[in-house]
Order: C-alpha cells, then sequence, then structure tokens
C-alpha cells in the first residue's frame, strides 16, 4: 500500500512522496536526494502513520551496478528507480545535457522529478544529480531547454550563458521557467507566475524554439485530446496564443524543429508523442500544414520524443523514451538510440527520416562485411555473435516478393516483401515506402529491437517479451523458401556504454 513520505520545515511540506513504504519484506531500496535540506531542520512524517526505518548514504549502492541482468547495453537507463519522457534536450559547452522524467521512489510511474545525465559523444552518459523536485506548484512533468543566447533574461555574465527550462507543473497545470547560468549546476525559478497559465485540463509539455520566418519564439503546448496550441513571444516571459492545431490520431508532448531537405527547401516539422508528424511552414505568422499526418515510428515502445536544442550546423538530434513492460529489480525505462534527423521528398510527399547517430561508430568492437550474399532454403546465412548488442545493416535492390526470416540471439524478424510488412512478434510496419530498394538497419540489446528502413523513414521499436535477447543462442541467421540476393551485409558487435 503507498503511503505519503512527508518533509516539513516550519511546518511546511517543502517534499512529499508517494512511496510503497515496507519495513517487513522489502523488495527495493528507494534512494531519496535530500542533499538540498543540509543544516536545515527537517521533520520527516508517514501517512498513515507507521514506524519509519531509514538509513543515509552518500552515494548510491547497488550490487552489479550497470551490470544486471536486464540492463542495456547501449541505451541510457537510469541507475534505480523509473524513467520516461526525455525532457531538456541541450547542447552546451561541448556537453550534450539530457533530463528525464524520473521517479526516485519506485520502478514505476509517479513522484515526477526531473533526472539529469550528462555526454560528451551523445553516447556514454552520466547520470547528475536531480535537477527539479515536486513542490507546492505540483509535479514537474514534460517539457524543454533553450539558450538565451539573446540575453533577454539579463542573466548572462560573461562566458556563462543563460540556460532555460521549461515545464509543466500539475497544481494545477501550468507552464513554468527556470533559468541557469552554470551549465545546470544550480537551477533558479524564474519569478513566482508561471508564464503561461492554465488553460485547460491537463495541458502539458511545453517546447519552445525561435522561429525565423515570424522572427520571436515559439512554443507548442499539448491542450486535450489531439489538440495543440502554439505561443509566440519576443521576450521568453509574455506568451501569445497565435493559433491551436491537431495533429490527428497523436496527443501529448509535441516537438518542433526546422529541417530542410536535399534541395535546400526549409520545412517546419510538429510531431506528437506517438511520433505522427506534420510538415509545413510559418506563413503571415502561423503553422500551415502542406500534407496530412504521416507516422515516423511504428510498434509499441517509441514515446514523447524530443531534440537537442543549440546543436552546431543546424544539426537535428533527436531522443525517444523506449517504453518498458519488463520486469527488473531496480530500474524500469530505457531511452532510443540518438537519431540523426533529415528530410526527404519522394514524388510529391516529404518524408522525415531518423537513423542512429554517426557517433555510434565509437563504439563498433567489431566489424564483419559481406558481399551479394544468396541464401535459398537449401542455403541459410549463419554468422555467430559476441553477445553484446549488435548494429545489423542489409542492403540490396528492392524485392518484390518472397519472404525472409532473420533471426538475432533467438529473436525473429519476419520480411514479407510481397505484402511489404515487417513483423516482431504483434508489432508490424511497412519494409519500404519508396519502392527504392532494400535498406533495413537493425539494432539489437538485451531486450529490444529497433529497425530503421527506407533510409530511416520507417522506424520500428518494440520492447517486450519478443524482443528479449538469449546469449545461449549467439547467431544471426537469415532464412527463405525462395532465393534471395542481399547485395551488402554488415554486421558490427558494439561495446557496452557503461564500460
Amino acid at each position: 500500500v503507498k503511503k505519503g513520505l512527508i518533509f516539513k520545515k516550519d511546518n511546511e511540506t517543502v517534499y512529499r512522496l508517494n512511496i510503497k513504504l515496507d519495513n517487513c519484506n522489502p523488495d527495493f531500496y528507494a534512494y531519496i536526494d535530500v542533499s538540498r535540506f543540509i543544516g536545515e531542520q527537517i521533520e520527516i512524517s508517514v501517512e498513515p502513520e507507521m514506524k519509519l526505518f531509514y538509513q543515509t548514504a552518500d552515494e548510491m549502492n547497488i550490487e552489479n551496478l550497470y551490470n544486471e541482468p536486464m540492463r542495456p547495453f547501449v541505451h541510457f537507463t537510469t541507475k534505480n528507480g523509473w524513467i520516461n519522457d526525455p525532457n531538456g534536450l541541450i547542447y552546451l559547452d561541448g556537453v550534450y545535457h539530457m533530463f528525464y522524467q524520473y521517479n526516485p521512489a519506485e520502478p514505476n510511474w509517479e513522484n515526477m522529478h526531473w533526472g539529469h545525465a550528462e555526454s560528451r559523444d551523445l553516447i556514454h552518459w552520466e547520470e547528475k544529480d536531480i535537477a527539479l523536485f515536486p513542490d507546492k506548484r505540483g509535479a514537474m512533468f514534460s517539457g524543454c531547454a533553450l539558450l538565451d543566447d539573446k540575453n533577454l533574461l539579463g542573466k548572462n555574465n560573461g562566458n556563462n550563458k543563460c540556460a532555460l527550462l521549461f515545464y509543466t507543473t500539475t497544481n494545477p497545470f501550468c507552464q513554468q521557467m527556470s533559468y541557469s547560468v552554470d551549465n545546470f549546476k544550480s537551477i533558479i525559478p524564474y519569478g513566482e507566475k508561471p508564464v503561461v497559465p492554465h488553460i485547460i485540463e491537463a495541458n502539458r509539455d511545453t517546447k519552445v524554439i525561435f522561429c525565423d520566418e515570424i522572427g520571436c519564439y515559439i512554443m507548442v503546448l499539448y491542450l486535450t485530446k489531439d489538440n495543440y496550441c502554439i505561443f509566440k513571444s519576443d521576450d521568453l516571459i509574455e506568451w501569445e496564443e497565435i493559433q491551436q492545431m491537431q495533429i490527428q490520431g497523436d496527443n501529448e508532448c509535441p516537438d518542433i524543429f526546422p529541417l530542410c531537405d536535399s534541395e535546400g527547401n526549409r520545412k517546419w516539422i510538429i510531431m506528437g508523442a506517438h511520433e505522427k508528424y506534420l510538415v509545413g511552414k510559418f506563413e503571415d505568422g502561423k503553422f500551415v500544414a502542406e500534407q496530412s499526418v504521416l507516422p515516423l515510428h511504428y510498434g509499441t515502445s517509441a514515446y514523447a520524443g524530443q531534440s537537442f536544442s543549440n546543436l552546431p550546423c543546424g544539426r537535428i538530434v533527436r531522443m525517444v523514451w523506449d517504453r518498458w513492460g519488463l520486469p527488473t529489480f531496480n530500474f524500469k525505462g530505457q531511452m532510443g538510440i540518438p537519431m540523426e534527423m533529415s528530410l526527404s521528398k519522394y514524388k510529391e510527399t516529404y518524408y522525415l527520416e531518423a537513423n542512429p547517430v554517426k557517433e555510434i561508430e565509437n563504439i563498433y568492437k567489431t566489424t564483419k562485411i559481406y558481399n551479394n550474399v544468396n541464401i535459398t532454403a537449401e542455403a541459410m546465412f549463419k554468422e555467430n555473435l559476441m553477445c553484446s548488442a549488435q548494429l545489423i545493416k542489409i542492403k540490396s535492390e528492392f524485392i518484390e516478393k518472397g519472404n525472409l526470416t532473420i533471426s538475432v540471439f533467438g529473436r525473429s524478424i519476419n520480411f514479407d516483401f510481397g505484402q511489404n510488412k515487417i513483423n516482431i512478434g504483434d508489432c508490424a510496419a511497412p519494409v519500404s515506402l519508396t519502392d527504392s530498394g532494400l535498406d533495413i538497419t537493425i539494432l539489437v540489446d538485451k531486450c529490444s529491437i529497433e529497425i530503421f528502413a527506407d533510409g530511416g523513414k520507417i522506424c520500428l521499436s518494440c520492447l517486450n517479451n519478443n524482443t528479449v535477447s538469449d546469449f545461449n543462442i549467439p547467431d544471426l541467421t537469415m532464412q527463405t523458401g525462395e532465393s534471395i540476393t542481399i547485395k551488402d551485409i554488415e554486421i558490427y558487435s558494439l561495446d557496452s556504454i557503461w564500460g
């Protein structure tokens, strides 16, 4: 039964967690960061009342940390507790910052904080102290980060640039802003009032970016059902609504960013949490969609993606949360592999493309390359694999008919070329949207399979009981009932990002 763990200072509640306290048969040990209370007198109580037993520690003491049986090799996971949506992705002074929804009290959703991790290569991550704690304004729901490069808040001090965090608090649901001038070593709320007050229901998940076309900052905010709202601001403090819009079949966690296609045409992409997207432009001060909603991700796992801000050279990199349904002792949830975004046009349709970032090459451990491989009913392809994460690239001419089954560590991925379909258990996606050839990248980790097809126009992300690796079957096999020739097969074994 969940209980309230309450921290009071001068009879005022300064921190509260809903937590499954059990002194008799505990199965999870929560590490609750109370460092901000050092030097203060805090009263701790439990509702309903029970005896509270706890220990103090300077760091987490978790047995076999980063080597647990279900711990992914190359995907970010928190040391302890629950994670979901990536938040506040930003690049500052050579460091990638990733914040995320975090519950330190148990490996399930609740008590939303903002966790924080840093990386210098988008692949290896170091978990840092919690950035945002629930307070009297409520839980800390999703949001974004932005560099105040125009010094609109007047907080820049020499080389110390002001970085902003926009996020949702829940009592009631409204949009807040905090800032940091020391690369998030300290985070300071900006004023007492929200920058956008409550509008409707659980309006949430703010994303802010500068829009050159209208010469100001824009904020996309989720409202309700499949409805979103766009605001504008000249100073990042006062926000004016400019339009409401729909992303049919989607909800929550908007993302917005510009991309140029191969001919240099600049477009704006707006996406929802289910990775459905609109391509359009800003015209007469408003976003105008130029085509219908399209899906980027298929399957059941990828959710709530967000793009990094302040990347050099106009680069767009996104991360998603891979929803986790597998039983683990001390952690739950992983982030998808960081993805490089691009835009292409086929016939009259613009397609968003996502592929693993080039930095993944830094953890290639072994490489095997095969050319012009003929696979028949009598002769399957088989290659022994190291017991590590694998990145597999397959390219060939477009295959009009027939079936191909690829098995990695005992898990099967089925391709039906006649039906233009990929299947992993109950997850399905097209093989191609353009009939331009077979172009498949498969990233296999301990518990997940991510597929990037047709140049990244199709992403299939699966994390469930059908995708758990069996390292007792350390093979990659390809077999068919017909005869299929694969032009190129590349197999890369990957080092663990945890050392």
